[in-house]
């Protein structure tokens, strides 16, 4: 998701005139002010437009020093111009919420908000990863994030502990409706 994609290739000498209209509607398309103005008045949302892109958010995370793809200075940088393909794309998923961006921004950007609120805008409009589908599926359906096989919770009761809480399910899908859960995951 470069919105300079292309500027590169006129220095190889490519005959850029001919492509022009094209890329300058993309550009447009891709370029949204309002998106910027939805972010803002969502929960979360608002303190980006404090970010100067120093890239202190970027640099104390502990996903992009594993990752080249999650640069959550890039993701703001692209709230910022309005860029609303952000939340098609998977990298605002890779975030762990473990607000160490948030400790450490010279300017108080609440950027695992500002990201949360991206995922919130990226679910209602139907931008899930198969990953997150798929496990919030087995959450509705079993009440817990993933099967718990029987041979550990055998070996809890050898251990004597206390059996699992058991999720009451009639509540948890109550609360899915009120919250259009399916319709976010694509499903409805």
């Amino acid at each position: 998701m470069n919105p300079w994609e292309g500027v590169v290739e006129a220095e190889k000498g490519e005959d850029m005139m001919a492509e022009a209209p094209t890329r300058v509607q993309e550009r447009i398309y891709r370029i949204d002010p309002d998106f910027m103005h939805e972010l803002l008045k969502m929960p979360g949302g608002d303190s980006f437009k404090l970010c100067y892109q120093c890239g202190t958010c970027t640099a104390t995370c502990p996903i992009s020093r594993f990752t080249e793809v999650f640069r959550p200075n890039k993701i703001m940088h692209m709230a910022k111009l309005g860029i609303r393909d952000v939340v098609k794309e998977d990298t605002i998923w890779l975030c762990s919420v473990c607000y160490n961006c948030v400790e450490k921004c010279p300017q108080g950007v609440e950027i695992t908000d500002v990201i949360r609120a991206l995922k919130n805008k990226a679910a209602l409009e139907g931008h899930v990863p198969a990953y997150f589908r798929e496990l919030a599926a087995t959450v509705l359906k079993t009440g817990v994030a993933y099967t718990i096989p029987g041979s550990r919770l055998a070996a809890r009761e050898t251990r004597g502990l206390p059996p699992l809480p058991k999720t009451n399910l009639d509540d948890l899908k109550k609360l899915a409706e009120v919250t259009h859960l399916e319709k976010s995951l694509g499903k409805a």
